[in-house]
């Protein structure tokens, strides 16, 4: 019965102890005839940032006051993910949530069409070491805006989880599409549309001579016929 209630209290001093240490980022695994071996998990970090298209500049955010995209118009991401703890991460695996409008062009990994999510590993990540990731998208027609001012606010969402560890860190960028906001070219120019030309039959005063030279031709053929009687 003693030996029953010390394996018993054993047990919960364990369970408690893989409690906090999972709580506190430790990775623990049971050892075969009792107790566990606790190891230390790296943190990880990721920073999401959106190209301003006006500046060209990566920023966090680009909110309503700020520069806005227009349709058909390409969305440029930056995915910094950097290892913040003293030991190397084996893999990291790397999810970027793609909003409503916005559609996938390019980036690493693989591209889920139904969840919109791109999924890419990060192999390696050196203790402190930081990587920038490059993730494009499109935005949609007029057609598929909602929205009655015409202007649309989405969030871009990214995550870093490491692998073998909970441990993960969040990150999105907030950006407003705006309907009706013409393309420009490089050099900020608007892109106008092709002119309609018009095609209209002359009418100078060459067409004027046009009826003298019908009635001369009538006058001619009755005078030869008058001549060969």
């Amino acid at each position: 019965m003693k030996k029953y209630i010390l394996s018993l209290v054993l047990t919960v001093i364990f369970s408690l102890s893989a409690a906090s240490a999972s709580a506190a980022g430790v990775a623990c695994q049971p050892i075969y005839g009792g107790g566990q071996s606790c190891v230390t998990a790296a943190n990880i970090s990721i920073d999401k940032k959106i190209q301003n298209p006006a500046s060209g500049q990566f920023v966090d955010n680009l909110g309503t006051n700020d520069q806005k995209f227009s349709v058909n118009q390409t969305v440029t991401f930056q995915l910094i993910v950097t290892n913040t703890g003293g030991n190397s991460i084996d893999k990291v695996i790397v999810k970027d949530v793609f909003p409503q409008f916005v559609s996938f062009v390019s980036g690493p990994g693989n591209f889920d069409a139904n969840s919109k999510t791109l999924t890419f590993e990060v192999l390696g990540l050196g203790a402190g070491e930081s990587r920038t990731f490059t993730v494009a998208g499109k935005v949609g027609s007029d057609s598929t805006l909602t929205g009655s001012t015409g202007i649309t606010c989405v969030v871009n969402q990214s995550s870093a989880q490491i692998a073998t560890t909970a441990q993960m860190s969040q990150d999105n960028s907030q950006f407003c599409i705006q309907k009706g906001i013409p393309a420009k070219t490089k050099g900020g120019l608007p892109v106008l549309p092709a002119p309609q030309m018009k095609t209209t039959p002359p009418t100078g005063p060459e067409m004027a001579v046009l009826p003298l030279l019908g009635g001369s031709g009538i006058l001619g053929y009755f005078l030869r016929r008058r001549a060969s009687r």
